[in-house]
C-alpha cells in the first residue's frame, strides 16, 4: 500500500510540473499573440492618419531619446477600440483617433489597464506591470531604446532596436521549488517585446 502511494505522489508530482509548465506556456503564446497584435494596430493607425498617436491624453507618458510613447491606459484603450471615453474632450479625442475607428479590441483589464495574461504578486494600485507600453519612432531614424528596467526608462541595460513601434510588457517574478535542495528560488521580472521571437526566453 505504501509502496503503491508513493508511486502515485511521483506521478503526480510530475503532472504537475506538466500542467503548471504547459500553463506558463499558454500565457507566454496569449501575451505574444497580444504584443504582435497591439503593433499591427499602431502599424495600421500610422497607415491611415500617417502620424503616430499623440500621448497627450496618455497617464503614464514614456520617452526615450527622442522617441515617445506611454503605457496602454483605459482612456488609450477605449479610443484604440473605437469607443468615446467620457473623461476626455471633444479636442483630445480629436487629437488621438478622430474618425474613431477601431483598431484592436482588449479583452482583460486591471485597474483600468489591460494587462498580459500573468499573475502578480504585486500589491500596489493601480498594478501597472503588467500593462503594455509603447515607444514610437518619432524621430524617424528606425531605432528604439527600451528600457533595462521597466520602472526607469533611462537606466541600463537597455535593448536598442530597430522597427517603427515597439510594445513590450513585463512578465511577473515566479517563484519554483528546486527539487534537489527543497528551497524556493525566485526568478525575476522578464521584459517580454514585440521585438522577440517567440521562443527566446
Amino acid at each position: 500500500m505504501l509502496i503503491v502511494i508513493s508511486i502515485i505522489s511521483v506521478l503526480l508530482g510530475l503532472l504537475y510540473g506538466s500542467l503548471e509548465r504547459a500553463r506558463k506556456f499558454s500565457r507566454r503564446t496569449i501575451a505574444y499573440t497580444e504584443l504582435k497584435s497591439i503593433e499591427s494596430a499602431f502599424k495600421q493607425y500610422h497607415a491611415h492618419y500617417h502620424a503616430w498617436p499623440t500621448n497627450s491624453v496618455a497617464t503614464t507618458k514614456i520617452s526615450s531619446g527622442k522617441d515617445a510613447g506611454f503605457i496602454i491606459d483605459e482612456r488609450i484603450a477605449m479610443l484604440l477600440q473605437g469607443n468615446r471615453p467620457a473623461k476626455l474632450s471633444n479636442t483630445e479625442i480629436d487629437q488621438f483617433n478622430p474618425e474613431m475607428i477601431p483598431f484592436i479590441e482588449f479583452s482583460r483589464y486591471s485597474s483600468g489597464h489591460p494587462v498580459n495574461p500573468f499573475k502578480s504578486e504585486k500589491n500596489t494600485e493601480p498594478d501597472t506591470s503588467r500593462s503594455y507600453k509603447v515607444l514610437f519612432d518619432t524621430d524617424g531614424d528606425r531605432q528604439i531604446q527600451i528600457p533595462g528596467n521597466d520602472s526607469d526608462i533611462t537606466s541600463s541595460p537597455a535593448t536598442n532596436i530597430i522597427a517603427s513601434v515597439a510594445v513590450w510588457t513585463i512578465i511577473p517574478a515566479t517563484r519554483t521549488s528546486n527539487k534537489s535542495s527543497g528551497q524556493t528560488e525566485t526568478a525575476g521580472d522578464v521584459i517580454f517585446g514585440s521585438w522577440d521571437s517567440f521562443g527566446v526566453k
